[in-house]
């Protein structure tokens, strides 16, 4: 899983507004679901392909 504590890259927009790294809390919170949500899916994934072998 992703630390969420972990310092993550700027983006182009942020490095292009004086480094400013903090995402508002709506913006935050979406970025943090659809990280639960790919892991979920990369789970589901394996799951399938151990369940084809």
């Amino acid at each position: 899983m992703t630390d969420s504590g972990k310092p993550r890259a700027l983006s182009y927009t942020e490095m292009m507004n004086g480094g400013r790294q903090r995402l508002d809390h709506e913006a935050y919170d979406r970025e943090l679901d659809l990280r639960h949500r790919a892991d979920e899916l990369e789970r589901k994934v394996e799951f399938l392909e151990k369940a084809l072998q």
